[in-house]
């Protein structure tokens, strides 16, 4: 069986990794595939405490398996997702919202996109500092990891569609050709993690539309290929202590 693991918008993207893995592994063992992409699933785990509001997941069979449950017995996890799935229905909001809005009488919609070249500590920190100060501003918020296991929290085209700004914090060059057309702000991941709140300043004044096919200057790639060997063993060491960390809480 095909199976596609995503999680509740609430759960920080560093925890959702290591869930991630644990569960994955857990797929496999039972001889079931873990497929990158909701439509290409027979079946689809949640993990966290709510289901997304994603119409990707619209006719298929969905189970949402808790963080506790995820890390002690992500086994027991799979096999009660397969017998107790039931189809999806996307999330009704809450009639009374409470969250701030920018201009006008409409929250800003934002998705982004972070990456680095080991694929796991700045791409995971830096998507939670995102996050984490976009919520507090009110606006709706979907960030996407591109990592070594591939693509984390898809952005759908629909919120491509609705998203009033392109927020990309990455080290290397990622494959953005489904944002062609929006405005797109393009900044490093420990900017994005160190300076959260003027880089999203910089973003709203500087961004541009998206037309396809820029890639970092030649002197970024210079300077980024004169480190990535360094920064590459340094980093490697980081993401194999991330989930002691956040095992730890």
């Amino acid at each position: 069986m095909n199976i596609f693991i995503t999680q509740s918008a609430d759960l920080g993207h560093a925890k959702a990794f290591l869930l991630r893995q644990l569960v994955a592994e857990a797929v496999r063992q039972q001889n079931h595939q873990v497929v990158n992409a909701a439509q290409d699933a027979t079946l689809v785990i949640v993990l966290g405490d709510q289901l997304p509001k994603n119409p990707d997941l619209v006719g298929k069979k969905v189970y949402l398996v808790g963080i506790d449950q995820a890390f002690n017995a992500p086994e027991s996890a799979i096999t009660d997702a397969l017998f107790r799935a039931t189809d999806y229905v996307i999330p009704v909001q809450s009639e009374v919202d409470s969250s701030p809005v920018l201009s006008g009488d409409k929250a800003k919609n934002i998705v982004a996109v972070t990456a680095c070249p080991t694929g796991v500590a700045h791409t995971f920190m830096s998507a939670e500092a995102i996050e984490t100060y976009a919520k507090q501003q009110g606006w709706n918020i979907k960030v996407e990891t591109r990592g070594q296991v591939g693509a984390g929290n898809p952005i759908s085209q629909e919120e491509v569609a609705e998203a009033d700004l392109v927020f990309v914090a990455a080290d290397i060059d990622v494959d953005l050709d489904k944002f062609k057309g929006k405005p797109m702000y393009r900044t490093s991941t420990g900017l994005a993690l160190k300076k959260t709140a003027q880089e999203f300043e910089k973003a709203f004044s500087e961004a541009k539309v998206y037309t396809g096919g820029g890639t970092a200057t030649k002197e970024k790639e210079e300077s980024l290929g004169e480190k990535k060997g360094v920064y590459k063993h340094l980093m490697t060491g980081v993401s194999h202590m991330l989930p002691l960390v956040v095992a730890g809480g």
